[in-house]
């Protein structure tokens, strides 16, 4: 076990060696230059690394302060590797969306937005952690603005050694294969340790689910209630499950029903109601793009969707997302539903 776990390790720290930074001054040693920013300053006295950091402080108030650096895609970069030390100073949060974030949003050859991946996301306070997401490039990309901001809250947070390692698609199966060795030689726990989704009727309320949603006992397609999920800004606002993969599966079955309330649709014509299936290794390295399950906008009476989707190699996790995709109006959801499919 522990000769598979240092080889896989090994393994990792050749492939993100081998390739360059992506990065201009990631680590802020020379103040802000590359990063376009009204809000950050370098500090030289708290970092992680090097001669600097990156600050962002907001006293009182609940206003968006943030910089960003775009980067092109190299030709032939199957994903990127993204990495960033964050550090976070009485955060408080709050909202659903107040925290100190880094995300990535990869853009098209015109500069619009085709997804945006969080990296990470800081509230309260906490001392300096490595956060990390290799994300597949999504079809059309090719430039990536890498976000760094304190995202509507009151606090202090602090940036660090910010990376982007463009990884091939060889470079990429043979991470997934040398990590899913590693996890085959770990002593077996049983099925029974496998976290399922629960709550999928929101009979319990949201016991289980995260987000921004609210019980709705007046409005559901069966049983005593379902989850309402509203926003009057155009802006993310969702619930999110995850749960694990029983080995052997080969296929998830993904159905539930859903309602749209004045869904009115934002910046781009995929900024709508929608119901998402992510896959990944561990609940942050993805497999494959998003899979949609529904999406609705306008207002509808209650509508049915389900689809099947193959499980790629390596899979071990998956996340039920619920979500206004940066658009306004009310989406309502019930009876979810998840089949895992061996044949």
């Amino acid at each position: 076990m522990k000769s598979a776990l240092l080889l896989f390790v090994l393994f990792i720290t050749s492939v993100m060696f081998s390739q360059k930074n992506l990065v201009i001054n990631g680590g802020f040693d020379q103040n802000t230059d590359n990063w376009w920013a009204d809000n950050l300053n370098q500090n030289a006295v708290i970092k992680k690394v090097g001669t600097g950091s990156c600050m962002i402080v907001q006293y009182v108030g609940k206003e968006w302060k943030g910089g960003d650096q775009k980067i092109n895609i190299p030709k032939g970069t199957y994903a990127i590797a993204f990495s960033a030390y964050v550090k976070g100073d009485a955060i408080q949060g709050g909202e659903s969306y107040g925290a100190g974030i880094v995300n990535a949003e990869f853009l098209n050859g015109a500069d619009k937005q085709i997804v945006s991946e969080n990296i990470a996301q800081v509230k309260g306070t906490i001392d300096w952690k490595l956060y990390s997401k290799t994300i597949l490039i999504p079809e059309g990309a090719k430039r990536v603005k890498l976000l760094i901001a304190l995202q509507s809250t009151p606090g202090t947070v602090f940036f660090d050694d910010i990376k982007a390692i463009p990884v091939t698609e060889e470079e990429y199966k043979k991470v997934m294969q040398a990590e899913v060795m590693a996890q085959t030689t770990a002593p077996l726990t049983g099925e029974s340790s496998l976290k399922i989704l629960e709550n999928t009727n929101f009979e319990e309320g949201l016991k289980n689910w995260n987000g921004a949603g609210i019980i709705s006992e007046t409005d559901k397609k069966e049983g005593n209630s379902a989850v309402s999920i509203s926003s009057s800004t155009n802006e993310w606002t969702a619930i999110d499950q995850i749960a694990d993969i029983p080995s052997g599966t080969k296929t998830i079955e993904v159905s539930g029903w859903l309602k749209a309330k004045e869904i009115q649709t934002g910046k781009d014509p995929w900024n709508n109601g929608m119901f998402i299936l992510e896959l990944t290794r561990d609940g942050k390295v993805k497999t494959i793009d998003d899979q949609l399950i529904g999406t609705l906008t306008g207002t509808t009476d209650w509508t049915y969707f389900k689809k099947n989707i193959p499980i790629p190699f390596g899979t071990k996790k998956y996340r039920i997302m619920l979500a206004l995709s940066n658009c306004t109006g009310t989406l309502l959801a019930d009876d979810v539903q998840i089949k895992m499919l061996s044949e």
